[in-house]
């Protein structure tokens, strides 16, 4: 993950994807999701940085990966640019998807509009990532 997580703070824009496998995106996607929480530091975060994400199923499941990649920019504090879902059953088809292709190629131009804003959240607000209840303080 080190040399991961280089390209990750050096990046203005990250584009998240993933085919869907059992209903979600894959279990690879979701490991780099969950060891990016370790950063939450000065100058080895990911807050305001621009998200984007791809996926494409076969089916059913492109909802609950999308769900998961946005609460993720929420709790990462990135700000959220579009997304494409595209369905496919067989390698290659999703590059004959023209108007997948389109929105592809409209949510790149749209992240570099979003990053060229220079958007930033309040700081002295730190993410919350907590249910409250009985158990916190």
């Amino acid at each position: 993950m080190q040399p991961l997580y280089e390209k990750l703070i050096e990046a203005d824009g990250i584009v998240f994807g993933s085919p869907i496998h059992m209903y979600g995106m894959t279990a690879q996607s979701k490991a780099i999701l969950d060891r990016t929480f370790s950063m939450n530091r000065p100058g080895k975060t990911l807050a305001n940085k621009v998200g984007g994400v791809i996926v494409v199923a076969g089916s059913i499941g492109i909802i609950n990966a999308l769900k998961d990649y946005y609460f993720f920019f929420t709790v990462q504090r990135m700000l959220p640019a579009n997304f494409v879902g595209a369905y496919a059953t067989v390698k290659g088809d999703a590059v004959k998807l023209v108007k997948g292709m389109e929105a592809a190629y409209k949510l790149g131009k749209e992240m570099v509009l979003l990053v060229d804003k220079k958007f930033e959240f309040p700081k002295g607000y730190l993410r919350n990532h907590y249910g409250f209840g009985t158990h916190t303080h």
